[in-house]
């Protein structure tokens, strides 16, 4: 009965009846557009899901690499504050001794400046003496020496004369008379700082003027004694006296300093 009854349903009469109405109402569009937008759905579903699950992947490694700059800002402050603090520390230290510095500091320019005079390493000015020394043309005694012209030994005699007097400062021809200068005849000429001079010699020194010439002057001194020789002496006295530098090098190779 059963069959029966699916086979009456199901008769041809029903099937037409059936496509009659389809094709009366037209819902096979309907039925096509429906599947489509469950497709649809289904797509759009599982794109919102990738999309969600890509931005919290982005989002996690987003936080990941801002807790690392983070921490490296982190260090990088700390080291920054830490050189900091010490300069700080440095400077206030300076500050807190400005006053010993400052005097320890000028106590070595001054120092500093007066073996520098001394070393001959500056150029010196003040009041002073000129003395030129030229060669004689006389004939002399047998019992001096046999000429009249100015020897090495002339101008040392001069230059020392000068130092025991209280020269501050000595040049011969340019050259400036240091610690380590040596004055010796090199044939027709004189050598000075190992530089080839010649007459006539002008010696200047920078002094007490009055004193100076008063050493070189003194009855049966170095004056009167080249003078009597026929070498020729003229001294002026000087305002402004200007003696260059010693332009030499100043090494010591074998000498230091005993502590």
């Amino acid at each position: 009965m059963n069959k029966d009854i699916f086979k009456k349903i199901f008769s041809t009469k029903t099937k037409e009846g059936i496509i009659s109405f389809v094709q009366k109402h037209s819902i096979v569009p309907y039925v096509l557009i429906g599947i489509t937008m469950f497709f649809l759905t289904m797509m759009l579903t599982a794109q919102m899901k990738t999309v969600n699950l890509t931005t919290e992947i982005v989002q996690g490694k987003r936080e990941s690499q801002l807790i690392d700059d983070l921490a490296n800002l982190q260090r990088k402050y700390n080291d920054l504050k830490e050189k900091h603090d010490e300069s700080t520390k440095v400077v206030e230290e300076y500050q807190s001794n400005s006053a010993t510095n400052s005097e320890l500091i000028s106590s070595m320019q001054e120092t500093l400046k007066q073996l520098s005079i001394v070393s001959g390493s500056e150029n010196l000015k003040g009041e002073g003496i000129v003395i030129v020394l030229t060669d004689g043309n006389t004939a002399l005694e047998p019992n001096l020496r046999q000429d009249s012209l100015v020897h090495d030994s002339d101008v040392l005699t001069v230059a020392n004369e000068l130092k025991a007097a209280g020269a501050e400062a000595i040049s011969i021809n340019g050259q400036r008379i240091i610690s380590t200068s040596a004055i010796r005849c090199v044939g027709p000429v004189i050598q000075i700082n190992y530089q080839k001079v010649a007459a006539p010699f002008t010696i200047k020194a920078i002094g007490n003027a009055q004193y100076l010439e008063s050493a070189l002057n003194i009855k049966n001194g170095v004056a009167d004694l080249l003078r009597e020789i026929g070498i020729g002496v003229k001294i002026t006295r000087e305002k402004d006296l200007k003696i260059p530098k010693y332009d030499g090098a100043l090494n010591f190779k074998d000498a230091s300093i005993d502590k």
